[in-house]
């Protein structure tokens, strides 16, 4: 199950959060996010950012797509995204593959099979809000953990290409309980958007299905919350994304099945 990178981005990825990842919240990260609302034009991918966590996108880690961070009691969740590819399908067990559930439980399913081989004790798979259902990006959930790193991360996969995570992560039980409420607020307003949505302001009146304001409970954010730099415009004309090529659909038979 080589493909499976969204179970190494948390294992790796936020192993270092925990010792020092908070040197990447820098100002040169300002251009993307504004108002709390983070838009991926790459990903084509919009979320609210909890209010009270601090936030920058990491270009530099493969799939990496946005970090946020909160210091008490500590934590941080990531979003992660990947190309939903034949290949990537095609590594998931059979038995997962096979299943009569969504896209996005068998995600999950293959998911839990890699943790579980990593001795990481793991919960069930939990439906996700509806509203990501409604915005055409359905999701599942579960929780996993070693001792050391308390986890809950939940997959969407829809009618777009990409396949996309949310990851939790704190150093015990009880910060994990605390940051849950923050996390269901971010899954929730998690939705695709169009090129030429994408290709919008943040700030841009959206269209209906106006994305909710994500609120964590707790203090102020402590840092300034910047705003999306992708997609540039020349002399006030927005530059919309050209149709993507067609592609091989990601579901169909694999190799040796």
């Amino acid at each position: 199950m080589r493909r499976l990178s969204a179970t190494i981005i948390p294992l790796v990825l936020l192993g270092l959060v925990v010792f020092g990842a908070s040197r990447f919240l820098v100002g040169e990260s300002a251009a993307d996010l504004e108002n709390s609302v983070f838009t991926s034009r790459a990903d084509r991918i919009r979320m609210v950012v909890p209010r009270g966590w601090r936030s920058t996108d990491q270009p530099n880690y493969p799939g990496l797509v946005l970090w946020m961070m909160r210091s008490q009691p500590p934590g941080q969740i990531v979003l992660t995204s990947e190309p939903f590819t034949r290949e990537l399908y095609c590594s998931w067990p059979i038995a997962c593959r096979t299943s009569k559930e969504s896209s996005a439980s068998k995600y999950a399913c293959a998911l839990r099979q890699q943790l579980t081989a990593q001795r990481m004790r793991v919960g069930p798979i939990q439906a996700g809000p509806k509203d990501n259902e409604t915005s055409g990006l359905p999701s599942v959930w579960f929780e996993y953990e070693d001792g050391k790193k308390f986890m809950r991360q939940a997959v969407a996969l829809g009618t777009s290409d990409r396949a996309v995570s949310l990851i939790l992560s704190a150093p015990s039980n009880e910060a994990r309980a605390a940051h849950v409420r923050a996390f269901e607020q971010a899954l929730r307003t998690l939705h695709t958007v169009s090129a030429e949505e994408a290709a919008l302001s943040p700030t841009a009146t959206p269209p209906d299905g106006a994305l909710p304001v994500a609120d964590d409970a707790g203090p102020p954010a402590d840092a300034t919350v910047p705003g999306d730099s992708g997609g540039a415009t020349d002399a006030g004309v927005v530059q919309f994304e050209s149709a993507p090529a067609a592609r091989e659909a990601p579901i169909g038979p694999c190799p040796g099945t």
